[in-house]
């Protein structure tokens, strides 16, 4: 059963598909890979295809979930994260540990998710356009909010309805690509804000801003369609 856009708080509904931004911070993580992760690495290194390929079966998820937030599109995503673990295996021998390997993993990923996006010229636009035909990512569950969706929802969530969730969808792909990025890698709950701002280049400060900012234009635009 579904609560209709009027009877629903237009404010409300970003704090409830967006749960994860508004939690605290993880804590840090500790420095460096824990010892199984650095024996997988070497014996990487050493030339073991297993070993690495546990390595990506560690890693698949978070690395899908990244490319997503980029590419807004999960066939798109999934080609990302292919070409991000082919170049992983050929770069392995570089890698010395001054980043944790899934750091080092990510920010692979976020560049040729970027050079996807970049040459394809398919991101935001193919998702506006397409919004209001049957294929619609809204429908096909192929939106990059998707990355902002938790494994166990909550009834609130049910609750919300799809015409104001299609709204929000709408909104985020109006936000620009600096805001966007930030608040869907955020929204994951994949990511400390450590590693965003190694992914995105830019200080954790930054982060933050850009996640509340984006966070802030959402509430307001929503809002204004009441």
């Amino acid at each position: 059963m579904s609560i209709s856009p009027v009877s629903y708080p237009l404010a409300g509904v970003l704090p409830i598909l967006m749960d994860r931004v508004d939690r605290d911070e993880p804590a840090p993580a500790t420095a460096g890979d824990p010892a199984d992760v650095r024996a997988l690495i070497a014996s990487a290194q050493s030339g073991d295809q297993a070993a690495f390929g546990t390595l990506v079966s560690m890693h698949e998820r978070i690395v899908f979930r990244t490319a997503l937030a980029a590419l807004g599109s999960r066939e798109d995503a999934e080609d990302a994260a292919q070409e991000a673990f082919v170049m992983a295996w050929r770069r392995l021998s570089g890698f010395r540990g001054d980043s944790t390997f899934k750091t080092w993993l990510l920010t692979i990923t976020w560049r040729k998710a970027l050079d996807r996006r970049r040459s394809r010229r398919v991101w935001w636009s193919r998702q506006i356009t397409s919004s209001s035909s049957s294929s619609s990512w809204a429908e096909d569950h192929s939106s990059p909010l998707d990355v902002a969706e938790t494994s166990e929802p909550t009834p609130e969530r049910v609750a919300v309805s799809k015409d104001l969730a299609d709204r929000a969808k709408d909104e985020i792909t109006r936000l620009s690509p600096k805001l966007r990025d930030a608040l869907l890698l955020a929204a994951s709950g994949e990511h400390r804000y450590e590693e965003i701002a190694t992914l995105l280049g830019i200080p954790i400060g930054t982060v933050k801003w850009r996640v509340s900012e984006a966070r802030r234009l959402l509430t307001l635009r929503l809002d204004a369609q009441s």
